[in-house]
């Protein structure tokens, strides 16, 4: 099955991926909800790292699309 997550690796190849999760209660606590669509998009996204976005959280990526804040 591809979903969101096979563009993202195989056309658009981008070095790093923030996960939002709209329309989605993805997160408890700051963590991703097990079975939630966002943790199996994570899950799918191969080779690269991916960052959820968390409300209140200000993330920051240096040159190399590496999160240096916020994790």
């Amino acid at each position: 099955m591809k979903t969101g997550a096979y563009p993202a690796n195989e056309l658009v190849r981008p070095a790093a991926v923030v996960a939002t999760h709209v329309n989605e209660g993805a997160t408890t606590g700051g963590k991703i909800r097990t079975g939630s669509r966002t943790a199996a998009f994570i899950a799918l996204v191969k080779g690269r790292p991916v960052y959820p976005a968390l409300s209140g959280r200000t993330k920051e990526f240096d040159g190399d699309a590496k999160c240096v804040a916020g994790r």
